[in-house]
């Protein structure tokens, strides 16, 4: 391989994720108003799943503490998450990565190499106005394909009980939020001013939002001193090129 085969533009490596967790048990002695010391903590809150797919790959993969043993399913997840380029969540930022990284510390490990994180929970939240930020809200008013029913808690106790059963429709559960929210990462992909994915790719001349070279120019864009051209891409996001030929969020 010469120096300018590995120079081509590659495929960024995006990660989707979702993870599934047990509630923390405790002994209590009332059901309302409730203040629980760590002292009454039974066993604390563990991740118990994941779920993961890579944005050019059609398999959803999957590890469970069932399935696969805890240790193992965690060094899964972790390998994963070194390979990555950017992983995309909903509201992974403050639950599903901090989960992880906790199990991960708890093992003795290190981090995995760093990511770039596309949190979509951010984005409607500061794009957007829904009345519901929730994923099934929002993927239900955008026409798309939506969360399973669980049945409830039940489901919950009936995992944590080790029914085969209810660990298959754990796992469908699981999937089915990844599959989701690359769907609506797709959908709103113009809206996401997150990594550069042509940066990513090897050629930051390409698309920031997509990393495609599909780039059609549409006039100029302005700022208080300077004016650059501007492209839109098939994505239907808006770029801006510098003058190094690089682009950016128009």
């Amino acid at each position: 391989m010469t120096l300018a085969d590995k120079l081509e533009p590659r495929q960024p490596k995006v990660l989707t994720v979702d993870i599934e967790t047990a509630p923390a048990i405790a002994m209590v002695w009332g059901i309302w108003d409730q203040n629980i010391g760590t002292s009454q903590i039974i066993e604390p809150s563990r991740v118990l799943c994941f779920a993961a797919k890579w944005y050019h790959q059609k398999r959803v993969l999957f590890g469970s503490e069932y399935h696969d043993g805890k240790e193992a399913f965690l060094a899964y997840a972790w390998e994963l998450f070194d390979e990555a380029d950017a992983v995309v969540t909903y509201n992974g930022v403050k639950f599903d990565i901090p989960h992880l990284q906790r199990e991960w510390v708890l093992l003795g490990w290190g981090p995995p190499s760093p990511w770039i994180d596309v949190d979509l929970l951010k984005v409607f939240r500061s794009r957007f106005k829904f009345i519901s930020n929730k994923l099934g809200f929002v993927t239900e008013q955008l026409g798309l394909d939506t969360k399973l029913e669980t049945g409830g808690q039940s489901l919950w106790t009936r995992v944590l009980a080790g029914e085969r059963q209810a660990w298959d429709q754990f796992r469908d559960y699981n999937k089915q939020d990844v599959l989701i929210t690359q769907q609506l990462m797709v959908q709103i992909l113009p809206w996401i001013k997150g990594p550069h994915f042509g940066l990513l790719s090897g050629d930051p001349s390409r698309c920031y939002a997509c990393g495609s070279p599909e780039l059609v120019p549409a006039g100029s864009v302005f700022t208080k001193t300077q004016r650059y051209p501007k492209m839109i891409c098939v994505c239907g996001a808006w770029n801006k090129v510098l003058r190094s030929g690089e682009t950016r969020p128009a």
